[in-house]
């Protein structure tokens, strides 16, 4: 497990409120990511995989009751790598692979990190959905509107496991059992709450991102959903 400081491009993720943002910042586009924004005691959690050759990353965010320091940083990967090899990878296809996982402090621009290599390959055998093809999951608040709300979107969707655009329901129940295990303040792991990080209320910036405590994962739908970025060539 490595920990080290973290650069503020670190931050910037794909399932918060704010609107998606690249994995990978080239130096020409660097001019234009959004400032920094801090997020007091929330850790961004990044799950790295791979499918085809291709990226894979979903982010969870979890607030500690505490503070957030190395030690703590450490446990919550550790409790998400544990996740990622007994409960996420074993519903996927055998063409993805777990590479690590990642965790940042989002408290401030020099935040620590910690940092897990994860090897987890797939355990349902034979060929995956095309990279494109992912199961969406919605994590739900008490709270209403969009600042309230995040989702996953599954990669490595099994190819046995669906019929023309319609999700297998054994596998959705499955999965979702795999999700609603981390619902709930020191449920998942002590100290720490699955929250959806708010950046925005309606429309405009927080001042400070805010973490509102996940309550439920659910699957709106039982069809697939497309995640271009992850068409062979771009990856994540």
């Amino acid at each position: 497990m490595l920990a080290w400081g973290v650069s503020p491009y670190a931050c910037l993720g794909r399932a918060t409120d704010a609107p998606p943002t690249g994995g990978h910042l080239s130096p020409g586009k660097l001019s234009n990511a959004m400032a920094f924004q801090s997020a007091p005691d929330i850790s961004q959690v990044t799950i790295h995989g791979l499918v085809d050759n291709q990226l894979t990353i979903n982010d969870l965010f979890f607030f500690s009751s505490g503070g957030v320091n190395i030690t703590s940083l450490g446990v919550l990967v550790g409790a998400i790598s544990n996740w990622v090899i007994n409960e996420y990878a074993p519903l996927l296809s055998d063409d993805w692979t777990a590479t690590k996982v990642r965790a940042v402090d989002l408290t401030s621009q020099t935040g620590p990190v910690v940092e897990a290599s994860v090897t987890a390959v797939g355990g349902i055998a034979g060929e995956a959905n095309p990279n494109n093809v992912a199961a969406c999951v919605s994590f739900r608040t008490a709270q209403r509107g969009r600042s309230a709300r995040g989702r996953n979107f599954v990669p490595g969707v099994p190819g046995s496991l669906t019929t023309l655009n319609t999700l297998d329901a054994g596998w959705i129940e499955d999965l979702l059992t795999a999700y609603n295990l981390m619902p709930g303040a020191g449920t998942f792991v002590t100290g720490w709450e699955w929250v959806v990080l708010s950046r925005q209320f309606e429309g405009a910036p927080r001042t400070f991102g805010i973490g509102v405590p996940i309550t439920v994962a659910v699957m709106t739908t039982n069809t697939v959903r497309s995640m271009r970025s992850r068409e062979v060539g771009h990856g994540a």
